[in-house]
C-alpha cells in the first residue's frame, strides 16, 4: 500500500506515536485527577481508542511493506513482536478507558451540566488499572518505535 509511490506504513506509524502517547496521557490524567474527570473523560476514550486503531493499522501496513520488500531480519521479527505486544496493549488500555468512561464518577462545576455518581466498585481500581496499562503502553511503543527504526537505519 502506497500513497504517490511512498509506502504507507511510515506515514501510519507517525499517526500512531502521536496519538498513543496522548492516549495514555488522558488516561492517566482521567484516573488520577477527580477534579478534572469532566475535562479529561471524552478526550481519553476518543484518543484511547483512535490510537487503537492506529496500532492496527500500522501493524496492517507494515505486514503489507515487509511481504512487498521480502526481508525478514531478527530486528523486523523483534519489530513485530514488539508490535503485537503493543496492538494487545493499546486495545487493553481503550477497554479500561471504556469501562472508566462509563463508571467513574466525575462533576461538572459548569451550571446544568452532565454529573456523575460512578461505580465506586469498580472506580478504585480502575485508578490503579489505567496508569499501569498506560505505562506499559509507553514503554511498548518506545520499544516497538526503537526496534522499527534500527531496522530502517541500522543500529
Amino acid at each position: 500500500m502506497t500513497i504517490h509511490g511512498i509506502p504507507l506504513h511510515p506515514l501510519i506509524v507517525h499517526a500512531a506515536v502521536v496519538l498513543v502517547p496522548l492516549g495514555a496521557a488522558f488516561a492517566v490524567a482521567y484516573a488520577v485527577l477527580p477534579k478534572r474527570r469532566w475535562q479529561t473523560r471524552n478526550p481519553a476514550l476518543v484518543l484511547t481508542v483512535v490510537g487503537a486503531l492506529s496500532v492496527w493499522l500500522a501493524a496492517a501496513t507494515g505486514d503489507s511493506l515487509k511481504a512487498k520488500l521480502h526481508e525478514n531480519t531478527a530486528i523486523i521479527h523483534t519489530h513485530e513482536t514488539y508490535a503485537g505486544y503493543l496492538q494487545v496493549a493499546m486495545w487493553v488500555l481503550a477497554a479500561f478507558t471504556a469501562v472508566a468512561w462509563w463508571t467513574m464518577p466525575h462533576h461538572n462545576p459548569l451550571p446544568d451540566k452532565d454529573h456523575r455518581e460512578g461505580v465506586t466498585t469498580l472506580a478504585r481500581p480502575l485508578m490503579v488499572l489505567l496508569p499501569l496499562a498506560a505505562a506499559a503502553v509507553m514503554v511498548l511503543v518506545v520499544m516497538t518505535g526503537d526496534a522499527g527504526a534500527r531496522s530502517v537505519w541500522g543500529s
